[in-house]
C-alpha cells in the first residue's frame, strides 16, 4: 500500500480522517472529503464548484484569510461557528494554509471540531503539517510525547536552531526556551492553555545561532493529540519565524516612546513610564516636580543655521543638562526644542535653586560648527500634590505655566501657583463637561430683542447661547465657547443653536401678526463647515421659515481674510436666502475698502464706538453710519445702554438697535409675554 506522503492531493485529502477541503481563492470548492460531509451535512456534489458554504460571510472572511496568509504560511482560528446545512451551528477550529495544486492557487482547511477525541491518528496528523506540497514554505515543525519530551523534529526547525536533530530527541521540548527568557513564566502559561483549551497558540522565544545577535521568534500553534479514552497521546507543534516581525515592532515601539535624535523618552514614553509615580507619592510629605524648558525662538536657530546645527544643538544642550542635574531625576525630551524634568525627592526652594542653575547654564555660550549660538530658556513647572491625580494633567499644567511665562517675557521660570493650578481644574471640568452639555440638553438660549431707532418698534431678535452647568453653575460663553472652538465642538453646538433659533422665531410668527426677525452669530469654524450648508437647507426645506428672515452674523475678522472660498461661501448662503451681517464692525483693519464688494446685508456697530461717543463725542461712530447706509445696509447699533446715546442715535442714519436700555436678553417665556401683552395692547 502506498504511504499517505506519496498520495497525490486530492487522494491525501480522501485519506485524511479529518474533515477537510481545499478551495480557491474565490473561495469556491475544489476537493471535499467524506469527513466534512459528516460534519456538515453538505454531499461532495452539492458543494464542489459552489461557494464553501460552512462558512457565513464568506466574501468577508476571504478579505480576512488573503492578506494573512501572504504574511504568513498558515493560520488557525479560535473555536469558530460554521453553518450546517440544517441551518444549525457547527463549532471547529479551522487550520488554513495557502498552496497551489497545479495551475490552482487556494486554501486547504482542515476542521477540527469542538471535543474533538481520535478524530485524527498521530500520523495523518503530522502529515497535515509534514506533507511535502505544504511544507515546501517555512513551517517549523516537532512533535512531543506527553510529558513533553520531542520524538521527531523537521530539518528546517534544527537548521533555525543550528544543531542536528538528534541532539534533541529526548529533550524537552521547553528546553529550546532562549536562556533570557528562563525565568518568565511562559512554559506555565503553554501547560495552562493546553490543559484547558487543548490548544496553545503565541509567540515563542528560542535559543538560534541564524539569530545570534537577536533572540529568534516563533510564531507556534501546539495541538494535544489524543486517545480514545481523551488522554493526551502526543503535542505536535509548527510554526513560523516572527524575529523580523519581533525586531520591527521594537523598533516602532522605540520611535513611539522615545525621540529618535537624543534618545530620550518622548512625552509618550514618559507618561506610560512613570504612570504610576503619583501613586506611589506621599501627598503629605511626598516630592514631585515636574519642569518644561523650553529653547525660545528655536525654530529661528534652526532656520538660521540649519537643521544639522540644530540637531547638534540639542544633543548638546542634552549633555550639558544632564551635568547639572540630580542623579535622581529624569530627562525627557517631548519634541523639538522641548525638553522635561521629573524631579524626586527635592523640596520646592531645592527644584528652583535647581533650575536657575540650569538656566544659567544652558544660556552660556554653546560652539558648533564654528557657530558660537547663545540662547535664551524658559521653564514651566508645577508640583505634586496638585489639585489633580493625573501624570498628563501635571504635565499640562506644567505647559500652561511655560506659556504663560513666555507671554510675559522670554527667559522666565513660572511655578504653578495655586490661582493657576484652580484655574487650570476648571477648565479641565468645563472640557469634560462640554462633551456630554449638548447630547444631555444642558444649553439653552436667550433672545435680546432688537428695535427700529425711529419708531421703537420690535423687529427682531438676537439668539444667544447660554450654560448653565450644575456644579459650575452659569459658565459665560467668553470662557466656554473659545474651549469649543479649540475641542472642535462648535459647529456641532452652533448648528443646534441656529436650528433651535429658528424654530422658536417660526413659534413666535405664528403669534403676532407683524414681522420678526432672528439673529445668530456664526463661528468662523461652523462657517466653513459643510454641516453648516446641509443646516441651513434643512431650516428652509422642513420650517416652512423664510430665509431671509434668519441673519446670520459672521465677524469682522473673518471677513478680512478676503479668500476665494470665504466669499463663495457667503455667496452659496446669498442663494438659499439667507441675510449676512457683519458683527462688531469697525475692530478689524483696513475693512473699509473691501466691504462694498461682500455680499452683506447688515452692519452691526460695536459698542465700542458707542462707548467713545460718549467719552468724547468724536464724529467716527457717524461716519461707520453713514458708511453703511452708502452702500445701502441695514445699520445696527449694538450694546445701547444710555439715554443719551439713544437720542443721538436717532439723528443719524441707523437703522436699528439693541441693548440692556430697553431689553436684556430674557428667556422664551419672557418673549412669549412681551409678545402677547403687545398684541393685547393693539387690541386696546
Amino acid at each position: 500500500m502506498a504511504s499517505l506522503r506519496d498520495l497525490p492531493i486530492d487522494a491525501f485529502i480522501d485519506a485524511l480522517s479529518i474533515p477537510c477541503c481545499y478551495i480557491d481563492l474565490d473561495g469556491d470548492v475544489l476537493l471535499w472529503n467524506e469527513h466534512a460531509t459528516a460534519l456538515f451535512g453538505w454531499e461532495r456534489d452539492e458543494v464542489l464548484h459552489r461557494g464553501l458554504p460552512v462558512v457565513q460571510h464568506l466574501e468577508s472572511a476571504l478579505e480576512t484569510w488573503s492578506p494573512l496568509l501572504l504574511q504568513y504560511p498558515f493560520s488557525t482560528t479560535a473555536m469558530t461557528p460554521f453553518q450546517h446545512k440544517d441551518g444549525s451551528l457547527v463549532y471547529a477550529t479551522a487550520y488554513l494554509q495557502s498552496f497551489a495544486i497545479h495551475d490552482f492557487s487556494g486554501y486547504f482547511l482542515a476542521f477540527l471540531p469542538k471535543g474533538f477525541g481520535p478524530l485524527i491518528s498521530t500520523e495523518q496528523f503530522n502529515l497535515l503539517h509534514h506533507f511535502q506540497s505544504m511544507i515546501e514554505q517555512s513551517t517549523y515543525y516537532l512533535s512531543a510525547d506527553a510529558e513533553g519530551v520531542i520524538h521527531e523534529i523537521n530539518p528546517m526547525l534544527c537548521e533555525l536552531i543550528g544543531a542536528p536533530n538528534h541532539s534533541f530527541i529526548g529533550q524537552n521540548w521547553f528546553e529550546l526556551i532562549h536562556p533570557m527568557y528562563e525565568n518568565n513564566p511562559i512554559a506555565e502559561k503553554v501547560r495552562g492553555s493546553l490543559l484547558s483549551d487543548r490548544i496553545w497558540n503565541g509567540e515563542m522565544p528560542i535559543s538560534s545561532k541564524r539569530h545570534a545577535t537577536n533572540v529568534c521568534w516563533l510564531n507556534l500553534t501546539v495541538v494535544p493529540i489524543l486517545s480514545e479514552d481523551g488522554d493526551v497521546l502526543q503535542y505536535t507543534a509548527f510554526g513560523f519565524d516572527v524575529s523580523d516581525k519581533k525586531r520591527l515592532e521594537r523598533e516602532v515601539e522605540y520611535l513611539a516612546y522615545y525621540n529618535d535624535l537624543t534618545g530620550l523618552l518622548n512625552k509618550k514614553g514618559w507618561l506610560r513610564e512613570y504612570k504610576a509615580i503619583l501613586q506611589s507619592t506621599d501627598k503629605t510629605e511626598g516630592l514631585v516636580h515636574i519642569a518644561l524648558f523650553d529653547i525660545d525662538r528655536f525654530k529661528i536657530i534652526n532656520e538660521s543655521f540649519g537643521s544639522r546645527v540644530g540637531n547638534e544643538l540639542l544633543l548638546q544642550i542634552k549633555e550639558r543638562a544632564a551635568r547639572y542635574l540630580p542623579e535622581s531625576s529624569v530627562m525627557f525630551h517631548p519634541s523639538g526644542g522641548l525638553f522635561g524634568v521629573l524631579f524626586l525627592e527635592q523640596s520646592k526652594e531645592e527644584v528652583f535653586q535647581l533650575l536657575r542653575q540650569l538656566q544659567y547654564e544652558l544660556q552660556r555660550p554653546f560652539r558648533i560648527y564654528h557657530h558660537s549660538i547663545m540662547l535664551s530658556i524658559s521653564i514651566g513647572c508645577v508640583f505634586y500634590p496638585s489639585a489633580t491625580n493625573s501624570l498628563e494633567e501635571l504635565y499640562t499644567r506644567a505647559e500652561s505655566a511655560l506659556f504663560k511665562g513666555k507671554r510675559i517675557g522670554v527667559g522666565t521660570i513660572q511655578f504653578v501657583t495655586k490661582d493657576m493650578d484652580d484655574a487650570f481644574s476648571r477648565q479641565i471640568h468645563i472640557e469634560k463637561a462640554l462633551y456630554k452639555a449638548l447630547e444631555e440638553k444642558h444649553f439653552y438660549l436667550e433672545y435680546q430683542p432688537k428695535y427700529e431707532l425711529k419708531t421703537d418698534r420690535l423687529i427682531g431678535f438676537e439668539a444667544l447661547l447660554r450654560w448653565h452647568h450644575d456644579e459650575l453653575g452659569q459658565i459665560p460663553p467668553s470662557e466656554f465657547i473659545p474651549l469649543a472652538e479649540e475641542m472642535a465642538l462648535i459647529v456641532p453646538i452652533n448648528n443646534w443653536v441656529i436650528l433651535e433659533a429658528a424654530k422658536q422665531l417660526k413659534a413666535w410668527q405664528l403669534l403676532v401678526d407683524q414681522p420678526l426677525s432672528m439673529a445668530v452669530n456664526i463661528s468662523p469654524n461652523q462657517f466653513r463647515s459643510e454641516s453648516f450648508i446641509n443646516t441651513l437647507r434643512n431650516i428652509k426645506q422642513q420650517l416652512n421659515l423664510n430665509p431671509s428672515d434668519v441673519i446670520l452674523e459672521i465677524t469682522e475678522s473673518l471677513v478680512m481674510q478676503q479668500t476665494e472660498e470665504i466669499i463663495a461661501r457667503m455667496n452659496q448662503i446669498k442663494r438659499l436666502d439667507y441675510r449676512l451681517s457683519i458683527d462688531d464692525f469697525g475692530t478689524g483693519f483696513s475693512s473699509l475698502q473691501y466691504l462694498k464688494s461682500f455680499p452683506v446685508d447688515e452692519l452691526k456697530i460695536d459698542k465700542v464706538f458707542l462707548d467713545d461717543w460718549l467719552t468724547s463725542k468724536s464724529h467716527l461712530l457717524d461716519v461707520i453710519v453713514h458708511l453703511g447706509k452708502s452702500l445701502n445696509l441695514h445699520v445696527v447699533a449694538e450694546g445701547v445702554e444710555d439715554k443719551e446715546m439713544l437720542d443721538h442715535l436717532k439723528t443719524t442714519d441707523c437703522d436699528s438697535f439693541q441693548g440692556f436700555l430697553y431689553a436684556k436678553p430674557m428667556p422664551p417665556h419672557r418673549i412669549i409675554h412681551m409678545l402677547t401683552n403687545q398684541v393685547d395692547n393693539k387690541k386696546h
